[in-house]
C-alpha cells in the first residue's frame, strides 16, 4: 500500500499569493468590432496561494540544461495546465509541467519556466 502525504496544512501556512493569468479562447465571432479591428480577449487574473520555490540542483541538470536558475517550482493546492501564465513577485512564469504524484500527496507540484521580467 502506497503512503500518502499530507502536506496541505504546512503549505498553507508557508503560501504566499501568485497571480494566474488565463486568456479565455478566442470566439471567431467576437474576434472584431464593429470596424473590423481585431480584439483581443481579455485575460482573467486570478490571485491563487502557493509556494513558488528555486528548482533544485538536480531538476536543473535534467534534460540537457532545459531549466535554468530562473525557472521555479510551484507547490500549490490548484489545478494548472501545461501553458498557464502565472505572475510571481513581478516576474512571469509559464506552467512548463507537473511532477504527477496523486497518489501520495495532496498538493500539486508543477515546474514554471521564466518568461520575463515586465
Amino acid at each position: 500500500m502506497a503512503r500518502f502525504f499530507r502536506f496541505a496544512r504546512m503549505l498553507a501556512r508557508h503560501s504566499s499569493p501568485y497571480t494566474l493569468i488565463s486568456q479565455p479562447p478566442v470566439d471567431p465571432d467576437d474576434a472584431y468590432n464593429d470596424d473590423g479591428v481585431a480584439v483581443a480577449p481579455t485575460p482573467t487574473v486570478t490571485v491563487l496561494r502557493g509556494s513558488i520555490q528555486p528548482l533544485s540542483t538536480r531538476w536543473l541538470q535534467l534534460d540537457g540544461g532545459k531549466y535554468t536558475e530562473d525557472d521555479r517550482a510551484l507547490y500549490t493546492l490548484a489545478t494548472h495546465q501545461n501553458g498557464d501564465v502565472i505572475r510571481y513577485q513581478g516576474r512571469t512564469y509559464k506552467v512548463d509541467g507537473e511532477e504527477d504524484r496523486p497518489d501520495y500527496t495532496d498538493f500539486n507540484k508543477y515546474l514554471l519556466k521564466w518568461v520575463s521580467t515586465p
